[in-house]
């Protein structure tokens, strides 16, 4: 769920690895590239040269627009790398402070920023403001909840505005989603239950399906008793 550019190439190249049973050293043997390298791109931390997607192409046997069949959120990869020179800082749901220094100062080959000054996460946005005035420069949380997902994400600016550029609905939204394509993918070709689920969908705004659904419904109680 919600991954940047890099980590869905990423995600994509490991399944299209295994699926031709290569292990990392032996594909990174043929990439003539360290295993490591293999890895940093497995993870999401670094992006192929050209050169490299060309080689990938051959040794996977598969095309270039293969490579990249996957969906990626672009609003949650601008979130989260910072591509407007935004730092982004991670924060736990146990977390109770951030710390925020040397403001500004990239680290070599990395999104992420140095960080000292102490945000009270608890006061969560009346905090993060002041810092944000403090510093007179914006930067974007990304917030987890108790197992470590995504759970909102918000900008904050220096003149006091706060943009939740993720809300918690959009997050919870693309992972029931999520849930009900697989669930549709392993109904499979039952067409009873495909018909219900299409169903259901056009009764929210069609009188006449709700009124199907319900019947359906009292069909599906009787067998069940």
């Amino acid at each position: 769920m919600f991954r940047t550019l890099k980590e869905s190439f990423g995600a994509r190249l490991k399944e299209l690895r295994k699926s031709k049973g290569y292990t990392q050293e032996k594909l990174a043997e043929k990439l003539d590239i360290a295993p490591r390298q293999l890895t940093r791109l497995e993870c999401g931390i670094n992006f192929p040269s050209v050169e490299t997607l060309a080689k990938l192409s051959f040794y996977l046997g598969v095309d270039l627009k293969s490579l990249f069949d996957f969906n990626w959120d672009k609003e949650y990869s601008i979130c989260s790398t910072g591509t407007d020179e935004r730092p982004v800082i991670e924060v736990d749901a146990d977390a109770k402070v951030i710390d925020l220094s040397q403001f500004g100062k990239k680290k070599k080959a990395s999104s992420e920023y140095d960080l000292k000054q102490l945000i009270n996460v608890q006061n969560s946005d009346e905090s993060m403001l002041n810092s944000a005035k403090n510093i007179n420069k914006p930067f974007t949380i990304i917030f987890k909840d108790a197992n470590g997902e995504l759970s909102h994400i918000k900008t904050y600016y220096p003149d006091g505005r706060i943009e939740e550029t993720m809300s918690k609905e959009k997050v919870e939204a693309e992972k029931l989603y999520k849930k009900i394509s697989e669930e549709i993918k392993s109904i499979g070709g039952d067409l009873n239950k495909l018909q219900f689920m299409h169903l259901a969908y056009k009764s929210l705004s069609d009188k006449e399906a709700l009124n199907d659904l319900k019947s359906m419904i009292k069909g599906i109680e009787i067998v069940l008793d």
